[in-house]
């Protein structure tokens, strides 16, 4: 299955474009540490936060070769018994959320300056009452020092609607053999659910990683702005298409060219054509599927002159940086009228002029205010894209489209 970008009604096959989905990247490299097995994975996302969680499983003593060209080996047969207990885990919150639970054995956790400002307050509290010791800084903040004190079972009320937290329960329930129940207020991602059990029954496997939606919306707002077509592949879950959702309702025109199930994930191939803009209200029902693209969709509003308000964004203030307020003040450097209350947002659509945007430490608010208008806009911290896209600037420097997305 391929995909291309249509300019100019011809199809430009040139420099094949493979984004690994950064979710299933983390877990596949993090299955190998509660079962001893051999793993191939295939189109893995070389981001700085996929080699902190291949750091950390080496330091921890797992055999691991690569990443060579989006391909990674893991072997956990014979674990290397490593006496360095010192783990840096860089800006990567989804390592440090995913794994907080079995690194016990190397169980000092640090991270850099912008993760030791982020609280894992959500995180350490079910570890707190399955039986875990953590010793941290003020209000949750890493680094982190992890004893081990017993495993208790555990039923846990999910509040805060988090499929990292899901996930390392799930781990841990794995590799202590205890039971935790868990009930969730709002259904997240179920990665972890569909890898366990497309694999739990074989030693050796070889998983090749769909593309990711959130790095291809990117491509999809880029190309809807500039009113071209475009055919994609992504990974179809459920729980990651909100966006997608979210425009289908605003009017987009979308046929499906194929449809299959990969290794327990669906993937698609699809024809997009246009946008007729028309939506005006979004509710916090649809928020929780897609949080992480809430900044690329206040970017894109800004190209209409339409008043929308979006309600439920209270998990923007735990992302990477304090994502309501860095929006809410960027968009007012650009002179778009806008008004922010507690958890929700009004703004309207309309011209904007040339200014400084800071996008902190935060990669996703760099890549949204850059397909805007990449030549009139100044954006601080480029070096925030190599977390989740560094390829990003590759594809967006690129006038002629002589890209396609392969999977």
């Amino acid at each position: 299955m391929k995909s291309y970008f249509k300019n100019n009604n011809c199809f430009l096959k040139k420099k094949p474009l493979k984004i690994g989905d950064k979710s299933i990247s983390h877990r596949s490299i993090l299955y190998l540490l509660i079962k001893n097995n051999t793993i191939e994975i295939n189109n893995l996302l070389e981001s700085c936060d996929i080699l902190s969680t291949i750091n950390l499983c080496k330091n921890i003593g797992l055999n691991i070769y690569g990443p060579i060209n989006k391909y990674l080996f893991i072997c956990s047969f014979k674990k290397n018994k490593n006496k360095e207990k010192i783990n840096f885990i860089g800006n990567s919150g989804t390592t440090i959320r995913l794994s907080l639970s079995l690194i016990i054995e190397n169980n000092f956790v640090l991270g850099d300056k912008s993760l030791n400002k982020r609280t894992m307050y959500r995180i350490i509290k079910p570890l707190c009452l399955i039986g875990y010791i953590v010793q941290c800084k003020k209000n949750f903040f890493t680094p982190f020092t992890i004893f081990k004190k017993n495993n208790f079972g555990l039923k846990y009320n999910l509040v805060n609607a988090s499929s990292q937290i899901k996930s390392c329960l799930l781990l841990t329930s794995i590799n202590s053999f205890i039971k935790i129940y868990i009930k969730e207020k709002k259904k997240t991602r179920d990665h972890t659910e569909r890898m366990f059990f497309n694999i739990k029954k074989k030693n050796n496997f070889l998983i090749n990683v769909p593309n990711d939606f959130s790095s291809i919306s990117f491509i999809i707002n880029y190309v809807l702005t500039k009113k071209k077509m475009l055919f994609l592949n992504f990974n179809f879950n459920k729980f990651r298409i909100g966006y997608f959702d979210y425009l289908i309702n605003c009017g987009i025109k979308v046929f499906f060219l194929k449809k299959k199930i990969c290794y327990n994930e669906h993937l698609v191939k699809i024809l997009i054509i246009k946008l007729n803009f028309k939506k005006n209200v979004l509710f916090s029902n649809l928020i929780s599927r897609m949080i992480d693209e809430i900044p690329l969709l206040l970017t894109f509003i800004i190209n209409y002159k339409n008043t929308i308000k979006i309600y439920g964004l209270e998990e923007l203030k735990f992302k990477e940086s304090n994502r309501l307020f860095s929006m809410y003040n960027n968009l007012l450097f650009l002179g778009i009228r806008i008004l922010k209350k507690k958890n929700y947002l009004i703004l309207k659509g309309s011209n904007f002029h040339t200014n400084f945007i800071f996008s902190k430490t935060d990669h996703r608010l760099f890549m949204s205010f850059y397909i805007i208008n990449n030549n009139i806009i100044k954006i601080s911290n480029v070096e925030n894209i190599l977390s989740s896209f560094p390829i990003f600037l590759n594809i967006f420097n690129n006038n002629k489209n002589v890209y396609y997305v392969y999977i």
